[in-house]
């Protein structure tokens, strides 16, 4: 016997999920008037559209970053379109995936994916928002920042999510002012990051690709220049990739507020204001949405 589906039914399923009354409808009949039912096909009609959708550029979106006791984060949830990305929808979806990063352990985007949600996983929470918006949605890169008691971490949103940045510093001995002191010093470079975009902490993180692709550029702009004696060419390439690697290098990038500085020479003055032994930066994470 065929089960009439009530307008009544359908608005009850629309306000648990959200989802348009002719979605709810839908799932409804397919479902005989079960609402549970109705709820589970919903999700699996948001892996569909996910599936039908795979092949779309993703390249709007949101970078969400934020903080607890043990770690820092910053993730990317792209969408297809700029309308989507400043939807309520797509904003608590990413104020959901953050918060159940910060309740559980995480190090991967794939571990991320299957954190609970409430009653659910965040691949459950992503189809729902899926099923309801028909865009695809993914998690496009992750950075999990560990933190030990001798650590601490900043974070900062630029343009809404256009940008979101995180940095962990390292100290040693007992801070003038707590660790609230450190986190000050955390928020100053953190900002920094966020302006300067640093390739890596020193040389020894560039990818070699990028150091032998600015030599080869370095050489050629001196031949072209004329001079092609080999032990001077070889000497001005040196020099020239020197200065370009410093640019890259966020120990050796001129400090944003103040170019007669680097940042080493910041943290050397912070960390003799905190009264500490050593202060470094630990680990930084820089995300700009679509690229």
């Amino acid at each position: 016997m065929a089960i009439t589906v009530t307008a009544q039914m359908v608005n009850s399923l629309r306000e648990k999920t959200g989802i348009g009354m002719m979605k709810c409808k839908e799932a409804l009949v397919a479902s005989e008037g079960d609402i549970e039912k109705a709820i589970e096909y919903l999700r699996k009609h948001g892996a569909a559209v996910a599936a039908k959708r795979s092949d779309k550029d993703a390249k709007e979106g949101t970078v969400f970053v934020g903080s607890s006791e043990t770690k820092a984060f910053a993730f990317e949830l792209t969408c297809e379109t700029d309308f989507v990305a400043q939807s309520d929808d797509f904003k608590k979806l990413g104020s959901d995936i953050a918060e159940a990063i910060k309740a559980n352990n995480a190090s991967t985007v794939e571990d991320v994916l299957k954190l609970p949600v409430g009653s659910i996983t965040v691949t459950g929470r992503i189809e729902e928002v899926l099923a309801k918006i028909g865009e695809k949605i993914e998690i496009r890169r992750l950075a999990i920042l560990p933190l030990a008691a001798n650590e601490v971490a900043s974070f900062y949103s630029h343009l809404g999510g256009k940008i979101g940045t995180v940095a962990k510093l390292a100290f040693e001995g007992t801070p003038n002012g707590g660790k609230e002191a450190v986190e000050a010093t955390a928020k100053i470079i953190v900002l920094h990051v966020t302006a300067s975009n640093p390739a890596a902490l020193d040389e020894s993180g560039l990818p070699p690709e990028l150091v032998a692709k600015e030599r080869e550029i370095a050489k050629e702009q001196i031949i072209n220049e004329g001079k092609t004696k080999p032990d001077f060419v070889d000497r001005a390439v040196e020099g020239r990739v020197k200065k370009v690697l410093k640019q890259l290098c966020l120990l050796d990038q001129e400090f944003y507020l103040d170019a007669k500085k680097t940042v080493n020479d910041v943290l050397a003055e912070e960390q003799k204001k905190l009264g500490v032994s050593k202060l470094s930066v630990a680990q930084f994470a820089r995300f700009e949405k679509g690229k």
